[in-house]
């Protein structure tokens, strides 16, 4: 019947210009997906001499958003950094490739947008001016491995989508086809590879984005600005692995470190030399160390890291995605 939850879809289209919409491209593959659109209630209570004083209610404008999760993905992941840490991102050939693709992103000035069309199963509707204002990259060894983002858009209206667009099957990337490596301050990432230490990580990437209302008669806003980032993660080690006393004394004395997670697919070969993966890289400090935590009857400790900007890496956090798409949406 209309209406079932398995009838739902998720695709994607890039925008020209900023909130006009645009047909979708490409199907997206979330597990929890969903558009917004809320306007702030207005009831105005006036002095009548009378309890039932509600004599007028008006709406605010606009504000348009949603959530997604997804699956780590070396392909699937590409339209959401583009959307969320930097737009106009183009892919590189490695060295002795002949079909890998290397797409590296680190913060941007500008986002793409992206126009979104949902099937919530009942209806078709679609959001424009699309960007990622938060991104979490979150899971545990023992568990799955996901990237979520909260939407943050110019409108949500009933619309309907884009058919017959391409299906794929996609490949994604577990908690447990994780590596993990710190290595010093200015130094190159994923070098030492930390193994026997790492349990689950938490990754935040907020842009902090608002909407800017102007005059004109208009439910829209009339503009988006992005704020500095803010990064943080939050790691945690099994506590007897000597990684764990080495890095509580990195934290105690301000020790500056580059911490990478690095999702890798050991079995699937792009080239005979390449494979799959997504690479975060980022730089700072410990900020705070949790010496009280247990996992699975063992004592663990959760490190908590605060980003820094790295200038000889000239970045304050990276994320690398290795797949073969020679293109985005």
């Amino acid at each position: 019947m209309a209406g079932e939850l398995w009838r739902q879809s998720w695709q994607f289209g890039k925008e020209v210009t900023y909130g006009t919409y645009v047909p979708a491209t490409r199907v997206m593959y979330g597990t929890e997906v969903g558009l917004t659109r809320a306007r702030d209630p207005r009831p105005y209570a006036v002095m009548t001499g009378t309890r039932d004083n509600v004599r007028g209610f008006t709406q605010g404008p606009v504000q348009a958003g949603g959530m997604m999760n997804y699956p780590v993905s070396a392909d699937e992941m590409i339209e959401l950094l583009l959307i969320g840490l930097k737009g106009g991102v183009t892919p590189t050939t490695p060295a002795m490739a002949t079909n890998t693709r290397l797409w590296t992103f680190t913060p941007g000035t500008s986002l793409d947008s992206a126009s979104i069309e949902w099937n919530d199963g009942a209806r078709d509707w679609r959001g424009s001016g699309m960007h990622c204002d938060q991104m979490t990259i979150q899971g545990a060894v023992n568990q799955g491995n996901t990237v979520s983002c909260t939407l943050f858009g110019s409108d949500v209206v009933l619309g309907a989508g884009t058919g017959a667009l391409t299906q794929r099957t996609p490949t994604y990337l577990d908690g447990w086809q994780t590596r993990f490596f710190i290595d010093a301050f200015a130094g190159t990432p994923g070098t030492t590879e930390k193994t026997g230490t790492l349990l689950n990580w938490n990754i935040s990437i907020q842009n902090g984005l608002a909407r800017k209302y102007t005059a004109g008669n208009t439910l829209a806003a009339s503009g988006i600005t992005i704020a500095p980032l803010t990064i943080t993660a939050q790691l945690t080690f099994e506590a007897s692995h000597a990684t764990s006393a080495a890095e509580y004394a990195n934290w105690d004395a301000t020790t500056k470190r580059i911490v990478s997670l690095q999702f890798q697919d050991e079995t699937s070969f792009i080239e005979t030399t390449f494979r799959r993966f997504v690479q975060i890289d980022l730089p700072g400090n410990w900020s705070t160390v949790d010496l009280g935590q247990t996992a699975d009857n063992t004592r663990v400790y959760a490190f908590a890291f605060q980003y820094v900007y790295d200038p000889t890496n000239a970045f304050g956090v990276q994320v690398r995605c290795q797949n073969t798409r020679t293109s985005a949406f």
